[in-house]
């Protein structure tokens, strides 16, 4: 069996472990940044496509695959896959993201940098200006985190604030019965949008990008928001209205923002432009997932996943 990665995963000793374990079963072939053409002449040997958010497998890409079985994605959105097609065409998509609790720590911090400027007082700082009476900040005990989307990230992130002694709301539009359980047990209130949106101090977003996602957070949707309120998203930067959080932090409505992701270059584009030199927002470069932990996790993921498909395909 034939696998192609196309892009890089970060640790190359655990992908050598993994490439010898399989050796004589399964043919790995790793090449990191390939661009679309050489991917399009490419993809016909293989059975088995590995990809992140980088490559669009689209309809193009799979008819290329004339051999393609199975494409798995080591990241949690699947918004870079057409799921109509594979599904069409018989292939098998399998999400074997291991970033959950790397991308909830994240967010966990950049609560923290938001409540307490911490960001902001280390640029000043560095400037020097001594900011100490100007940065009253907020404990985050005491306060309410609303987290909308209650999957493998959004829970682990409502768990940590439930730890951190938060009241924590949580919104989804579909709960497995399994994730309810872990609510109640953990003292989270499942509630629904408005409800989340009018009571937070916090609120992060967790939900993939699907067609119902896109601008979920819009302007109806920042006007039922506590003045004051702080905003993480650390999702996909098409599930929020960017040009109406950029009002809305100017406006004052919004007390502080952390984006870990953008619909388009946030170096380019006039709007996301001015939003990250906004100076009560705090801008990462999509890094939630980006820990040696679940880079090791994700590829003994992708070890496992291929072994048994290995197995099943003969």
């Amino acid at each position: 069996m034939k696998v192609l990665i196309t892009d890089d995963l970060g640790d190359i000793e655990s992908l050598e472990r993994v490439i010898e374990e399989l050796r004589g079963k399964v043919e790995i072939t790793y090449r990191p940044g390939i661009g679309r053409k050489e991917l399009l002449r490419e993809v016909s040997k293989y059975e088995v496509l590995t990809v992140r958010s980088r490559v669009k497998v689209d309809r193009e890409v799979m008819e290329a695959g004339e051999r393609l079985r199975v494409i798995i994605t080591t990241t949690h959105g699947l918004d870079h896959i057409d799921l109509e097609e594979a599904k069409r065409r018989g292939i098998e998509v399998i999400n074997i993201a291991r970033q959950a609790n790397s991308v909830a720590e994240l967010v966990i911090g950049l609560i923290f940098c938001l409540a307490r400027g911490i960001c902001i007082g280390d640029r000043e700082i560095k400037r020097g200006r001594w900011v100490k009476y100007e940065l009253i900040g907020m404990e985050v005990e005491g306060k309410t985190l609303g987290v909308i989307g209650f999957g493998r990230i959004g829970s682990k992130v409502a768990e940590k604030g439930r730890v951190l002694g938060m009241r924590v709301l949580a919104y989804d539009v579909r709960i497995s019965e399994d994730r309810k359980r872990v609510a109640e047990s953990l003292g989270i209130e499942l509630v629904d949008l408005e409800t989340l949106l009018r009571e937070s101090d916090f609120i992060t977003i967790h939900v993939p990008k699907t067609r119902e996602t896109e601008k979920l957070l819009s302007t109806r949707e920042f006007e039922l928001m506590k003045r004051g309120v702080f905003l993480i998203n650390a999702s996909r930067g098409e599930v929020v209205d960017e040009a109406e959080m950029l009002r809305a932090i100017e406006e004052g409505k919004l007390g502080g923002i952390a984006v870990d992701v953008y619909s388009r270059d946030p170096f380019t584009d006039p709007v996301l432009r001015k939003l990250i030199e906004n100076s009560r927002v705090l801008a990462t470069p999509h890094i939630g997932g980006q820990t040696k932990e679940a880079r090791v996790k994700t590829i003994e993921a992708l070890g496992e996943i291929l072994k048994r498909i290995s197995e099943r395909v003969g």
